[in-house]
């Protein structure tokens, strides 16, 4: 299968490429092993996108413009998702990115990046952190803790279709869960248990609450207007599944 997929990529490219194949399961150890083969080439810069993404044909200028507008040692641009069925009951999500350019983030994902490659010098993704998820929020918390600066550019886009098994109001929830899980967890990392359960506490307890209340008011929204009480039923439960990832997430092993 691998090189099957390493014969499509090169034809469909018409570039020269290096094509590494992770036999490890685990998206940690995948992006290890990309990180890896990019540092061999001694590049300045290395740039992430995920394998589901379309990148827009000015991203690359737009990240070399905000390359030159703002210095930082990370950029991350904007993923603009939308769902494969727009009609589906629970795909209730539309694109909106309200902030502004070039504003300083704390963390970034791999989905659209790009990075100095002497901002990472001996950092590798959390192979502790196999199946967990979030390991590269992990990894970029890493780069600004020891100073880095990452910036957010506004127009640097890539595009994604979210497919339909992951619209359906399970897998939502589920992955409100997880997600907060795998934050508290990296928040419990940097900065040990106590100081994580005096930050992780405060919104774990607000989210139960507006959780419940929430999920009560779209009880009686349901019966006036069926799409808004559904939105409000899924916001309001992803609420109260990320509380409860939160609060397992802080108390978890760190082996």
């Amino acid at each position: 299968m691998s090189l099957q997929a390493q014969k499509l990529v090169e034809r469909a490219s018409g570039l020269p490429l290096t094509y590494v194949h992770e036999v490890r399961a685990g998206i940690p150890l995948a992006r290890n092993a990309v990180l890896q083969a990019a540092r061999n080439l001694n590049p300045d810069w290395i740039a992430f996108v995920d394998d589901d993404e379309v990148i827009d044909r000015e991203w690359l200028i737009e990240m070399a413009a905000a390359m030159e507008r703002w210095p930082a040692d990370v950029y991350h641009g904007w993923t603009h998702s939308t769902p494969e069925d727009a009609n589906a009951p629970w795909a209730l999500h539309r694109p909106r990115n309200k902030r502004i350019a070039g504003p300083e983030m704390e963390t970034a994902g791999t989905d659209n990046i790009v990075f100095s490659t002497s901002a990472v010098t001996g950092l590798r993704f959390d192979e502790g952190m196999r199946f967990s998820g979030g390991t590269d929020i992990d990894f970029f918390y890493r780069i600004t803790d020891r100073g880095s600066k990452i910036i957010w550019v506004l127009i640097a886009i890539v595009r994604e279709v979210t497919p339909t098994a992951r619209l359906s109001f399970s897998y939502q929830v589920r992955r409100a869960y997880s997600v907060a899980g795998a934050q508290a967890y990296i928040t419990q990392k940097r900065l040990g248990k106590n100081r994580a359960i005096m930050k992780v506490g405060p919104k774990a307890s607000g989210r139960v609450i507006g959780g419940s209340f929430g999920s009560l008011a779209a009880c009686l929204i349901l019966l006036f207007n069926a799409r808004k009480g559904r939105r409000l039923m899924l916001s309001s439960c992803k609420k109260t599944a990320s509380a409860i990832g939160l609060t397992r997430g802080t108390n978890a092993s760190l082996g």
